[in-house]
């Protein structure tokens, strides 16, 4: 070789080569790293939302519930026509279910029924016409609101006695509605409670 030319050998361009191919490969693994946990975030934001989506309907549903304009009319005369403003059931064989007589969402249309429900492993809704005379039509044609309910209880706020266990009951118009929920996610167990409450 004439000791008057410059440059590299081979096995210094090999060397090179080999540590840009090891840089690359950490560089990779590194951003499929931040993608991976990027994916794992916004999959549990958007489960997160889903449930607060679903807690804040219900809230709202109670909130709206019927007060001083819901009396029956004069040819009824008991309560257990159906005309409470919160009815709750809850039982281990037969689920949860809520019923809510409420304000209908633009003033002055009446009043309409909305239940809420778990089946298998969803929680659904119902909402009916809304309507300024009774009898008020029945809730129908669900649809899913939240998904991967694998437990859902509820407790009642009685007084001079606290907090209730509500199972194989039912309650009228209850003080207090606590909602406890517990929901299988591809990101593990995640434990929910909301508590309501209807004072008058």
């Amino acid at each position: 070789m004439n000791p008057s030319q410059k440059g590299f050998t081979l096995i210094e361009v090999m060397v090179a080569i080999m540590l840009m191919a090891l840089v690359s490969l950490i560089a990779w693994r590194g951003l499929d790293s931040v993608n991976r946990a990027d994916q794992h975030l916004q999959a549990s934001t958007e489960q997160t939302e889903a449930v607060l989506r679903a807690l804040n309907q219900l809230q709202r549903d109670v909130s709206l519930r019927a007060s001083v304009e819901l009396n029956p009319p004069k040819d009824r005369a008991a309560p257990s026509d159906g005309l409470a403003a919160v009815t709750v059931r809850s039982s281990d064989s037969k689920g949860f279910r809520l019923d809510v007589i409420r304000s209908a969402p633009v003033a002055g249309d009446g009043l309409q029924r909305v239940r809420w429900w778990l089946k298998g492993d969803n929680l659904y809704r119902a909402v009916a016409p809304a309507r300024d005379r009774f009898p008020l039509p029945a809730a129908k044609d669900g649809v899913v609101v939240l998904t991967g309910v694998s437990d859902l209880q509820v407790r009642v706020w009685e007084a001079d006695k606290g907090w209730r266990q509500l199972s194989g009951n039912r309650r009228e118009d209850p003080l207090g509605l606590e909602v406890s929920l517990v929901r299988q996610t591809a990101q593990g167990v995640e434990r929910y409670r909301q508590v309501l409450g209807l004072v008058w």
